[in-house]
């Protein structure tokens, strides 16, 4: 191998290795006093060669190396320096950690393909989803390895990128616009634990090991331009294959692919870089930026600014329709009015009447599932193993007189009436709509509110829900339905809040009661009653030959979302049980149409 002293071509190359027919290139960001390239045959632990960068083609902490030479294709490299090996941060691809959580890949060295397959896209740029603006979408927040990997999704190739693709028909069927997929790229899932513990498994030695905990969500140290090769399938791995296909899959099926990734302690310029590569090289339609302070530069980058954003509880100046951000302020919030705490009704006729630029969502992450939330007072995190003292305190939940499981009709009778308020109220509100996976089917998670380390049950999606909550998750899609035809179909519509009586709001702290009269192509009305009694409501004055129509009433807890709506017999008032809502619609009266017909 003839190794070229001078910068040469290689000064001009991108970071990480470049491969041409006759040499190839590899630059690398290091502060250290000497730095090697190791080439191994794959599945080989010595390296079969080992070159020195050289030191006269080093411009400050960039050191470059060109040879000259072909590479064979079953080569893979990882770098050295004196105090040891280390992955290519640039790196497209990576062996080593192949199984997900397998302690003994620990300390295993991850090492790179000289050679990435090519994939061929064929007309996955030829979509519409540029079009589609997150200020009026649909997310769907999701996990790759959690989603399938219950035995409960029959799928055979459970949580990977092409177990997702068995499941876009649901999807599609649920009203998705986008999926919003937590941290995917090769991050380390393993978190050393300080101290150590005796083995069980070797009594006789006692050995002490290190003891480790698995971080499962992915918030971590992560090879950024690599998708996580424990999430594709074990023969014939190929994680960026895989990872392509399942967004190619995506498209057709009309939806978006957002990339959540999380940047803790990484400069702007390396972060830039990662994001135009995943928006050029896998299409994907957007970012949802964690650990980030930076954002200006990133949103206005040229190669970016058809992207979508997602940020974590933040505002940046370059506001629009698809740069957004996650809303815990309307979490709690919404939480706080659910319950029936006072002073909310000022926040929740804010939320309904105008908000742009954020991600509304009831339930998160962190925090507890949408079913917990009314199961709960408490966090019960003692399966994390941190003395249930991890996890937020404050989760403005209710346990509705009982805490956890319990076979109390009346109980249960109640939850269900506040999860169908919860999925009304969310459904409501101005701005961008988001479920965490599992909780269109009222999955708990036994009152764990951090789940960052459960691989298991508690955190895979449970695919029996959606037969045993058919009810509920029939009671979400058409929730969406409503929302798009009634929210946010009529762009003439006027929004104005109202008390019990119409067209007098009630903003005083103790109330809980609230109307909203949306007067558009057609009319509708929506009772918002938080408290605990029943109440009743003035109703507004309609045109002539219309009526006012009952299409929702969470106090139904049957049959909520009506087929057809149900003519109401007073058109001046109407009494609403407590902590219930109801959606009136204004319908023309075929009594009316009949007489006209006649005359």
């Amino acid at each position: 191998m003839l190794v070229q002293k001078e910068r040469g071509r290689s000064y001009s190359y991108p970071l990480g290795m470049t491969v041409t027919p006759s040499y190839f290139c590899i630059k690398v960001i290091r502060k250290c006093e000497r730095l090697y390239l190791n080439l191994y045959e794959r599945n080989e632990e010595a390296f079969v060669e080992r070159i020195e960068f050289p030191k006269e083609s080093r411009i400050g902490d960039v050191w470059f190396l060109q040879v000259n030479t072909r590479l064979k294709k079953t080569f893979e490299y990882a770098l050295e320096d004196e105090k040891g090996l280390f992955p290519d941060e640039y790196g497209k691809c990576f062996s080593g950690r192949d199984s997900f959580g397998k302690t003994s890949l620990i300390d295993n060295p991850r090492r790179c393909p000289v050679f990435i397959s090519e994939f061929d896209p064929d007309n996955d740029f030829e979509n519409n989803l540029d079009k589609k603006s997150l200020d009026e979408a649909f997310i769907y927040r999701l996990h790759i390895r959690g989603f399938t990997k219950s035995n409960s999704s029959k799928v055979v190739d459970k949580g990977t990128f092409k177990g997702l693709i068995s499941k876009v028909d649901y999807l599609k069927d649920l009203g998705v616009d986008f999926v919003d997929i937590m941290p995917a790229t090769e991050f380390d899932e393993f978190i050393r634990v300080g101290g150590s513990w005796i083995s069980l498994f070797d009594k006789e030695k006692k050995e002490k090991q290190e003891k480790i905990r698995l971080n499962y969500w992915g918030y971590a140290d992560s090879l950024n331009f690599a998708p996580k090769a424990s999430y594709s399938t074990r023969k014939n791995r190929n994680p960026v294959d895989e990872y392509k296909s399942m967004v190619k899959a995506l498209h057709e099926a009309g939806i978006g692919v957002i990339q959540e990734f999380f940047f803790a302690g990484k400069n702007i310029s390396y972060i830039i870089d990662v994001l135009r590569y995943w928006k050029i090289e896998y299409h994907i339609d957007g970012f949802h930026l964690t650990g980030v302070d930076c954002c200006e530069d990133i949103v206005k980058d040229p190669y970016l600014l058809e992207c979508k954003f997602i940020f974590t509880n933040k505002i940046y100046e370059s506001k629009g329709k698809n740069i957004i951000s996650m809303d815990y302020d309307y979490m709690n919030n919404m939480r706080k009015y659910l319950k029936g705490d006072e002073g909310m009704v000022p926040f929740v006729a804010n939320v309904i009447a105008d908000k742009s630029n954020y991600m509304n969502f009831i339930a998160d992450i962190n925090g507890f599932s949408l079913a917990d939330i009314y199961r709960y007072d408490y966090k019960h995190n003692e399966d994390n193993g941190e003395d249930n003292a991890d996890g937020s305190n404050m989760n403005f939940s209710w346990n509705c007189g009982f805490e956890g499981d319990t076979k109390k009709m009346q109980v249960l009778n109640l939850r269900k009436r506040m999860y169908l308020n919860a999925v009304l109220l969310l459904m409501i509100s101005k701005g961008t709509t988001c479920i965490c996976s599992g909780d269109e089917v009222l999955q708990s998670k036994n009152g764990n509110n951090n789940t960052y380390g459960q691989d298991n049950d508690i955190s895979y999606f449970n695919w029996k829900l959606v037969n045993k909550n058919k009810d509920f998750l029939d009671f979400v899609r058409a929730m969406l339905g409503f929302r798009r035809e009634y929210i946010l179909g009529g762009e003439k519509s006027k929004t104005s809040v109202h008390g019990m009586q119409v067209w007098k709001p009630d903003f005083e702290y103790y109330n809980r009661q609230m109307g909203i009269f949306i007067e558009g192509k057609q009319d509708i009305y929506i009772i918002l009653n938080m408290h605990w009694d029943r109440h009743e409501f003035s109703l507004p004055t309609i045109k002539r030959g219309s009526s006012w129509k009952v299409l929702v009433n969470t106090d139904d807890i049957n049959v909520p979302f009506k087929k057809e709506a149900v003519k109401t017999e007073d058109q001046r008032k109407i009494s609403v049980e407590g902590r219930s809502c109801m959606v009136l619609v204004a319908g023309e009266d075929k009594k009316a149409d009949v007489r006209k017909k006649k005359i």
